[in-house]
Parts: structure tokens; C-alpha cells; sequence
């Protein structure tokens, strides 16, 4: 037997593939390593469930929800970690009114802290802050104390970028009763009293190094307190490990037993048709003009109308059946018939040749014969007579009669 050489090349080739993987896979190490990819369960939906933790082991009892809807009760505090760009002014309104009223405090951050790359110097207006006669003052980099001392020919463009990220940098701040504690804030945000007096229900927390900078500022609002502060990142669950976050958060909230302590993380997202009324009118303006434009359009015709489409073309036995029953009336049965046995005999001397030369009686007796050979129920009883019958076109035949010898005549053609 002979082994083409392309076969052996082949099979050569395949071998040294074999040995090439197995030889990756013996060089191949393995090596495990743990690799940190966010958190897990709960604290992977809830950003706060760590501060909530912790105001547990105070003994207060915490209700963390992903969105705002009304106020808490009586003499809670409530810590609003979240955007309220989407609140509207009843529920401002609602927010002072309980803090008024009930005793509340309520701890907030500034709506927006970024501006990135604005000129002037205004952040959003913020109605609660406006209430408090707060502001929030955005220095740029030639005011921020830490752009003094940076050359400014390493401030390259990458670092222009950077400038303008809410990054937040451990700072050593003041409390009012003098305690130091490490926490992380960004310089260039810093907030502003705008009262004629400061009693002494008032404080802030401030940065010695930094012109007394001030991150934090608490208000007494009526019967409650409502406390500012530049950013609440320190809270979450990435940031609450780090420096004395928990200690601020500890002196900020006045954590005790039997406390009543609610955070908010999420952002109430709107319905669509109202997010659409309020970002997307424009577009929904448009779109309700083309349709009435396209319902318009299709309301009109242009030219004449248009040939109705013709029926199915009916099946050629419906109009042999037709044409058969018109001659039938026209009293033409006679030559109906005529041509039924006109086409019984095509058939017979196509199948029996001979046939063709037999005289009238003879070929009778042939198909007598043949019908009693077929074995058949409807010609067994076929006599000479009754084929010369069959087959004589003179003889008038009623509908019955043109009928019973019609079939009978189409069975002996079948068989033949």
C-alpha cells in the first residue's frame, strides 16, 4: 500500500502542533491572586450601609433609603447624601417646615460642586442654602492656597483636568470645641455665612492652615438644626475607613442611644412622561407636528383612483362544468354526449389497436368481455345490448338517464 508524501507531511505537522501545546502547557504557571473588585451584597447597592452600621453600635436606630419622598418624624436627623437638583419647591418647603417645627436636624451638602471650567465665581442657586443665607464659594486656582506654593510650569494640561475633579484631600480641621481631626475635603469649595450676627447656637469647622477655611457650617433653624457641609463623600463606604471620618460623622450627628438617624443615597428618578415635559418638549412638539402632518397626508389622494385588483382566476374543470350545464339547457345534450363517446374511443383503439377494424358487434363482444375481465361491481352486469346502448349517440337520454350512462361509459374509459 502507498502513503502519499503529502500524507506523511501532514501527519508530521500534526505531530510537532501536539508537541508544540503540550510543551506551552508544561511551561504554563499558575499563580492565584486575589483581586479586589467592589464590594459584595448589600454594600454593593447601599453606599452607606457602613455609617449606618456604625450609628448602630451607638444604639440609634438608622433607616437607609435610595430615594426621598417626605420627611421622618419628630426630632430624627436626617442625612441627605444625595443630589436634590430633582426636588421641587414643595418639598423644600416641606424639608424647613419639619426642620421648624419638629426639632430635626437635617445634614446637607451643596448641590453642585464642580463648575468645570465656569469663570464665574456663583454655584447653582440652592434653595435650602438660600434659606439659611449660605453660600458656596468656588476659588479658582490663583485663590487656592495650595496653588501659591505649585510652580505654575508643572501645571500642565493633564493637571488642568485634574483640577476640575471633586477630588477630596486629607486636611486637618478645627472643631468648635478645639478637638483636631483628620478628614477629607477640597480646598476650593468653602462656604460663607450671611448673617448680621453669629449667636451662639451657630458654629463651623474650619481649617487653620487654610485661612480658616470653612468646610462645615450648623445653623439653628427654629426648633431644629440644620448643618452644612461642603461635600458628604466622607461617609460613604470607601471613604468612612479613612482618616477620622467616623469621629467627625460621630460629633456631626451627636450619635446616642435611642436616636432616630435616616439616610438618604439615591436619586428619585421621575416618571418619563414628566422627564419628557420637562428636558424633551421640544422633541415631543415635533413629534406630535409630523403626525399631524403625516395624518394629514395620508387623508389625501392624489390622481385617480386605482383599478380594483381582480379575483382569483377560478380552476378550468369550474368553466368546462359551466359550459357543459349552458349546453345541457340549450338542449345540446345529444352532443355532449357525442363527445364523451367520441373520447371513449380514442382511448380504446390507443389501447386496443385491433379494435379499430372489429365490426359494430364484434367490438361489443370485446368490451362485454373485457368489462367482465375488470372484475368491476358497475360493468359485471354489461350485456351486448346494453353496450350498443351505451355507446349509440342517436337515442335521447333524460338528465337521469344522460347522467347514470355518462358515468358508467367514464369507469369502462378509466379501465381500459
Amino acid at each position: 500500500m502507498r502513503i502519499s508524501i503529502w500524507k506523511l507531511l501532514g501527519l508530521l505537522l500534526t505531530l510537532l502542533l501536539l508537541a508544540f501545546i503540550l510543551w506551552g502547557f508544561s511551561r504554563i504557571e499558575y499563580v492565584e491572586r486575589t483581586v479586589h473588585t467592589g464590594f459584595q451584597g448589600a454594600a454593593a447597592r447601599n453606599p452607606l450601609l457602613a455609617i449606618g452600621r456604625l450609628a448602630e453600635r451607638y444604639g440609634a436606630t438608622t433607616h437607609t433609603i435610595p430615594a426621598y419622598s417626605k420627611p421622618p418624624q419628630s426630632g430624627a436627623t436626617l442625612v441627605f447624601a444625595a443630589s436634590r437638583h430633582w426636588l421641587s419647591s414643595e418639598q423644600n418647603e416641606a424639608l424647613l417646615d419639619w426642620v421648624r417645627t419638629t426639632g430635626g436636624h437635617l445634614i446637607i451638602s451643596p448641590q453642585q460642586l464642580q463648575r468645570m471650567g465656569r469663570k464665574d465665581d456663583a454655584i447653582p442657586q440652592d434653595p435650602l442654602l438660600d434659606s439659611l443665607r449660605i453660600s458656596v464659594k468656588y476659588l479658582d486656582e490663583k485663590q487656592s492656597p495650595e496653588a501659591e506654593k505649585a510652580p505654575e510650569e508643572v501645571l500642565n494640561a493633564f493637571l488642568e483636568l485634574l483640577h476640575y475633579i471633586n477630588k477630596l484631600e486629607t486636611r486637618t480641621i478645627e472643631l468648635p470645641d478645639g478637638v483636631h481631626l483628620r478628614a477629607g475635603f477640597d480646598s476650593r469649595v468653602q462656604l460663607e455665612y450671611h448673617l448680621d450676627s453669629e449667636n451662639d447656637g451657630n458654629w463651623h469647622i474650619s481649617d487653620p492652615s487654610a485661612n480658616n477655611a470653612r468646610y462645615a457650617l450648623s445653623q439653628v433653624f427654629g426648633k431644629g438644626r440644620i448643618t452644612v457641609l461642603t461635600n458628604l463623600d466622607f461617609i460613604d463606604n470607601y471613604k468612612i475607613g479613612e482618616n477620622d471620618h467616623a469621629a467627625l460623622f460621630v460629633y456631626l450627628t451627636s450619635l446616642a442611644k435611642g436616636q432616630d438617624i435616616w439616610f438618604v443615597y439615591g436619586t428619585d428618578v421621575p416618571a418619563l412622561w414628566r422627564w419628557a415635559v420637562d428636558h424633551a418638549w421640544a422633541v415631543l412638539i415635533a413629534a406630535a407636528l409630523l403626525l399631524i402632518i403625516w395624518l394629514w397626508a395620508i387623508s389625501r389622494r392624489f390622481g385617480p383612483l386605482l383599478p380594483a385588483r381582480s379575483v382569483d382566476r377560478r380552476s378550468i374543470v369550474e368553466h368546462v362544468a359551466a359550459s357543459a350545464r349552458y349546453l345541457w339547457r340549450c338542449k345540446q345534450g345529444q352532443a355532449l354526449y357525442r363527445i364523451l363517446c367520441n373520447d371513449f374511443y380514442k382511448r380504446a383503439w390507443l389501447r386496443h389497436p385491433h379494435w379499430s377494424r372489429l365490426p359494430v358487434q364484434e367490438l361489443n363482444q370485446q368490451i362485454v368481455l373485457f368489462a367482465h375481465e375488470t372484475r368491476i361491481p358497475q360493468l359485471s352486469g354489461l350485456t351486448e345490448q346494453a353496450v350498443g346502448y351505451l355507446l349509440d349517440t342517436r337515442h335521447f337520454r333524460d338528465e337521469k338517464r344522460f347522467a347514470a350512462d355518462s358515468l358508467l361509459l367514464d369507469i369502462l374509459r378509466n379501465q381500459l
